[in-house]
């Protein structure tokens, strides 16, 4: 059976925010029931919970070293938020401003460059 999943849709659910289990319909894991994909931050950041709660606690040996990475990687994505904001309140003729903005934006992928 093919689909065709329209875009800007999820591609788990194809839209319908719900998927067949076992038992039964259920909310899509990959768009929460909303049917649109989730950003690349909102993605990032649901990954990142699923890892530290799959290691906090696990006592295996890289337990501490994962759950390290993931608070800098947090870290450092909230430090290039606040850049992106601070780029943003620049003015438009600032080249340096506007060229930063751009690079932590295809970082962060909170907004799309097309629009």
């Amino acid at each position: 059976m093919s689909r065709e999943i329209t875009p800007g849709r999820c591609a788990t659910c194809y839209g319908t925010g719900e998927i067949v289990t076992e038992q039964g319909a259920d909310v899509c894991p990959d768009c929460f029931g909303d049917g649109n994909p989730l950003g690349r931050g909102a993605k990032l950041e649901w990954r990142l919970r699923a890892i530290e709660k799959q290691r906090r606690g696990s006592g295996r040996d890289d337990e501490a070293d994962v759950l390290w990475l993931i608070e800098e990687l947090r870290r450092c994505r909230e430090a290039l938020v606040q850049i992106l904001a601070r780029c943003q309140d620049a003015d438009e003729g600032d080249a340096l401003a506007t060229d930063v903005k751009f690079r932590a934006n295809d970082a962060l992928g909170m907004y799309d460059p097309q629009k």
